[in-house]
């Protein structure tokens, strides 16, 4: 099971599709105290892999004690950044303390990564940052969120990640959210979905690349007679800054959480299979497949203001039926 710990708010970046609108919502960060207090709670909820987010998770002043503690204590941690403030002495750092992969994000080419980071720097301190971690053996991956601006771009960007010799490149779907909520123009079709996911496969081909790649299978041709959705699962867990607890991203600032770290214990919370109702609403359909599973109910929900309608996407006369993201490509 997986942890998503955004461990601050905080960021030296104002990404224009921030879900967590870091530098904007105020929340104080995530302490190693906290931490600790949660700590044997994870283990019993069978959490193995922790994910460092924000923010910026370097921006947390107590972060390598709480990658040592984490670490300590047994769990496979990551850490998701912008690459911004990673130096050698940094990357040697996380190193000797543990930390499995870094996943850094790269949305584009030098132009767009930038307006899109709204730093004329952010590209080359990212693309440096990879190369950083890379020498000092640190499992590397380039995060991609593809949108209507970058897609003429990706064929060159993985020409990049595959001659420097990264160990993954993923690729993800823009989602309506946080600061993303103003993209809307730039949110991708299925049907674009389709032809760029292709596009990344061909490319990936001719570079001899195809095992590192990965992109998310946000659509399915058929439905699925049985939940992929990580709430059905209950497989990830989301802790906020604040001490909100989720089971999906897409539902972050909104008033379907769990509950708070800080007010009751994170097992309690998880357990409450009273609280987990509010995400079980009836799927009201607007078509007459039976076998529908009402796909992504927290992009449903982002698309409509609705956790129980249908996905506005959804075109099962096209084989277009959207799935959970959670699912993903093997190249």
């Amino acid at each position: 099971m997986e942890l998503d710990l955004h461990v601050t708010n905080k960021c030296n970046l104002h990404c224009n599709h921030c879900v967590y609108m870091s530098g904007e919502i105020l929340m104080p960060d995530i302490t190693l105290s906290n931490i600790k207090k949660n700590c044997s709670d994870l283990k019993k909820m069978g959490i193995s892999e922790i994910h460092l987010t924000g923010g910026e998770p370097l921006l947390n002043q107590q972060i390598f004690d709480i990658i040592k503690y984490l670490c300590g204590a047994g769990f496979q941690v990551k850490i998701q950044t912008n690459g911004y403030l990673i130096n050698i002495n940094t990357a040697k750092k996380l190193k000797k303390l543990g930390v499995d992969h870094i996943l850094i994000s790269i949305d584009g080419l030098s132009s767009s990564h930038n307006v899109f980071r709204n730093n004329k720097n952010a590209f080359n301190r990212a693309i440096n940052a990879v190369k950083i971690c890379l020498g000092v053996g640190i499992n590397t991956r380039v995060n991609t969120v593809l949108h209507k601006n970058n897609l003429q771009e990706i064929n060159q960007l993985l020409m990049i990640t595959a001659n420097i010799g990264v160990h993954q490149h993923s690729f993800f779907y823009l989602t309506p959210i946080g600061r993303g909520r103003y993209l809307s123009n730039d949110l991708l079709s299925l049907e674009e979905w389709r032809n760029i996911k292709d596009k990344i496969i061909a490319c990936a081909k001719r570079l001899n690349f195809t095992s590192k790649v990965k992109i998310q299978d946000v659509f399915q041709e058929q439905p699925m007679q049985k939940h992929h959705c990580r709430i059905y699962h209950k497989d990830k867990c989301l802790i906020m800054a604040n001490g909100n607890v989720y089971p999906c991203v897409f539902f972050v600032n909104s008033d379907y959480k769990l509950g708070n770290i800080h007010s009751r214990g994170l097992l309690e919370i998880w357990n409450d299979n009273k609280v987990w109702e509010q995400y079980y609403v009836s799927h009201r359909k607007k078509c007459e497949n039976l076998q529908c599973t009402s796909s992504c109910r927290g992009l449903a929900y982002l698309l409509t203001g609705d956790i129980g309608s249908c996905d506005p996407r959804c075109k099962p006369e096209e084989k277009l039926i959207p799935s959970c993201i959670r699912r993903y490509i093997k190249v």
